[in-house]
């Protein structure tokens, strides 16, 4: 193409110097002969109308060469959606797929606004309807004294669920917005052991055994992400785990920092593993209603462990349990 591009614009320079030059000798003999004799406007208006057709075929060569080479480009355009088109210039190619891979990703990404608007919708009118009919039947006078306490708790159990989706919609909006966030050096061990000392009364009331250990390892992060991310894995191995059962929680140095997070609970089906950290996606619905899970917690530990360009390796078994590692 750019061979093309360059024998094209060297006709038109090369048809313009030849007029250019035709012009100008032109004139200087016409006007010498003019001087001489007085009878040369019909070579003057000869010299005119050649002038004018020099230009015209300029012009005429210059656009449809334009034309030529725009063509394939315009074809490139229309056939964009067209994974058997092949652009008729070469050096179009990638170009051609850089932008199918733009365009692919804008639709995905547009796709995925579009089914969380229509999650967040649901998810925030399920426990306000609840609230909403609990509230209305209360205030008719509909409820025996005997059941007013379990109305009374389920209004608090959906407003803390109503609450929870709340913080972490607007924890998504902070992280996708892409504010600048302070990262300094931390020392991941105390800073999970922060996380434990909070979380071992979540464990206890579930019944689940709590156990930490490690060795001090430095990481560069932000605290509160990185806080909200221990919290997110463990209470999550907590929520989802059985009766009795048992969370590991493992901080290390293995050339960089590590973190492994370890249950014996339900586990994950192979085919929903690469679907969890997707926004308001739930393994066991019923099991996340009765836990008051929202659905994104994960998606936010994932967002924010992009921004510090960690990776996490989730390998799970049904019914044996559950790991999540994490390498920063």
């Amino acid at each position: 193409m750019r061979k093309r591009i360059q024998l094209s614009l060297l006709t038109i320079a090369i048809i313009t110097i030849i007029a250019m030059t035709f012009d100008v000798e032109t004139l200087y003999l016409l006007i010498n002969k003019r001087r001489m004799q007085q009878d040369s406007w019909l070579e003057l208006v000869v010299f005119i109308i050649v002038s004018m057709g020099v230009v015209a075929l300029c012009v005429i060569a210059a656009s449809r060469l334009s034309k030529r080479l725009v063509k394939p480009v315009e074809d490139m355009v229309e056939h964009i959606d067209d994974p058997i088109f092949v652009p008729e210039y070469e050096e179009l190619i990638p170009i051609m797929n850089r932008i199918r891979t733009q365009h692919a990703d804008i639709l995905a990404a547009a796709k995925i606004k579009q089914d969380f608007s229509a999650s967040v919708s649901h998810e925030l009118k399920t426990p306000l309807t609840a609230i909403s009919g609990y509230a209305e039947l209360l205030e008719e006078g509909m409820v025996e004294p005997d059941k007013k306490e379990h109305f009374y708790k389920e209004i608090r159990e959906n407003s803390e669920r109503l609450l929870g989706i709340i913080n972490d919609i607007i924890s998504l909006s902070e992280l996708d917005s892409e504010k600048e966030i302070e990262f300094e050096k931390l020392d991941l061990y105390d800073l999970t052991k922060e996380c434990m000392e909070t979380l071992g009364m979540v464990a206890r009331k579930a019944n689940v055994s709590l156990n930490f250990e490690g060795e001090h390892c430095l990481v560069y992060g932000n605290r509160e992400n990185l806080r909200e991310v221990i919290y997110n894995l463990v209470q999550n191995a907590i929520k989802y785990n059985k009766e009795g059962g048992h969370v590991w929680v493992n901080v290390y140095s293995e050339m960089t920092s590590v973190l492994v997070v370890k249950d014996d609970g339900i586990g994950i089906p192979p085919e929903e593993q690469e679907r969890v950290f997707e926004r308001f996606y739930r393994v066991d619905k019923s099991r996340s209603k009765a836990t008051g899970g929202t659905g994104l917690g994960l998606s936010i530990v994932k967002h924010i462990l992009a921004l510090h360009n960690a990776k996490v390796i989730l390998t799970s078994v049904p019914n044996e349990g559950t790991e999540i590692k994490v390498v920063f």
